[in-house]
């Protein structure tokens, strides 16, 4: 924030005017920097820890995810592959991984170990610590890309034909035109930092809400540096925050002249301000995903929520969404040698149906 002081000599008043910084949004801009193996992936090197962060932060984004990635998996997956590597993780453990960064990042990642022609080994890669080439041939990994990062580990990337060594299948879907991948949400970052910074706001309101809505004026004179601090201490112990909620205040004064004075700003009913911004950010969140509220628990103002409205809803997302991004995954898993099937998501309590209709 930069700070420009204007002072009138002749009414001895000073103001300072305040140019607030502009916030910096995450971008997925990819650079090719001189003396460096890899393209860098956004703004210092950093967008997928964005996005993760993002992910762990939005409420909204959290949810729609966590939901998205259930239907997506279904009732696991169909296939003949059991323990896949020295973790005793299963395909479906690599599988389930790999559904929550396509989510989360728009693609994934597979270490694979070739002995004798096959496959001896896969293990499932943190998909934000992944970066490419250039030339798309070589994948790098590193547990920290930022400004100290140490050096990164390089690997071949998979092509097909790849039949021995150590590789890294690196999906990145076929909506990007990039090297990097692009996330289906992509379109409502600006929505979920929106989200994000309302709950701060509640929080800050809730917890220093006696700063925000009051002026406490002393009329005795501009005490020293070290006593305005011990005042504004004190008044923050005694009146700030939900504990001292319904406290009262007591004020001892010499004189009428030299009373305190407190001052109550007229209330511009922020909170209802960000009430509707809520409203508008939740529904651009969810048009990104191309989904409706009531599909993650979440009912509709003014609205009911009802077995056959789930039902209805799910059967639209279920086959412009789930079964595409199904579908997907499962193609990625094939080229590498391994054949999936998800099994077909249901409510009911009975055993599960096999394949996708």
């Amino acid at each position: 924030m930069k700070r420009n002081k204007i002072l009138y000599m002749k009414d001895k008043l000073s103001f300072s005017v305040f140019e607030l910084e502009k916030t910096e949004m995450p971008d997925g801009k990819e650079t090719v920097r001189s003396g460096y193996d890899y393209v860098s992936w956004g703004k210092d090197n950093r967008f997928p820890n964005d996005l993760y962060d993002m992910y762990q932060n939005s409420a909204i984004l959290q949810s729609v995810i966590n939901g998205t990635a259930d239907y997506v998996f279904g009732s696991g997956v169909i296939s003949a592959f059991d323990v896949v590597n020295d973790k005793y993780e299963t395909l479906e453990d690599v599988v389930k991984r790999c559904v929550f960064d396509l989510l989360i990042f728009g693609g994934f990642a597979i270490q694979l170990m070739y002995k004798g022609g096959k496959v001896e080994a896969m293990y499932w890669l943190d998909f934000q610590k992944c970066r490419k080439s250039e030339d798309e041939k070589k994948i790098y990994y590193s547990d920290d890309w930022g400004k100290y990062a140490k050096k990164a580990l390089e690997y071949n990337a998979w092509t097909p034909g790849t039949d021995k060594g150590t590789c890294i299948f690196y999906y990145k879907g076929h909506k990007t035109r990039g090297i990097y991948p692009v996330p289906m949400y992509i379109g409502a970052l600006k929505s979920i930092k929106i989200s994000t910074e309302i709950s701060n706001f509640h929080l800050n309101n809730i917890t220093k809400g006696f700063a925000s809505n009051a002026v406490i004026s002393f009329n005795n004179g501009e005490p020293d540096e070290d006593t305005k601090a011990r005042i504004e201490k004190d008044v923050k112990e005694k009146f700030c925050g939900t504990d001292n909620a319904g406290s009262f205040l007591l004020l001892f004064n010499d004189s009428k002249d030299n009373a305190c004075e407190i001052a109550k700003i007229q209330d511009d009913k922020f909170d209802e301000k960000y009430q509707s911004l809520a409203k508008y950010v939740k529904e651009d969140i969810f048009i990104s995903f191309r989904a409706t509220p009531e599909l993650f628990g979440l009912s509709v103002e003014g609205n009911g929520f009802s077995r056959e409205e789930y039902l209805q809803a799910f059967a639209l997302y279920n086959k412009t969404v789930v079964v595409p991004l199904q579908k997907d995954v499962e193609r990625a898993f094939k080229s590498i040698g391994f054949v999936i099937k998800f099994k077909t998501f249901t409510l009911e309590d009975t055993k599960d149906k096999e394949g996708i209709e």
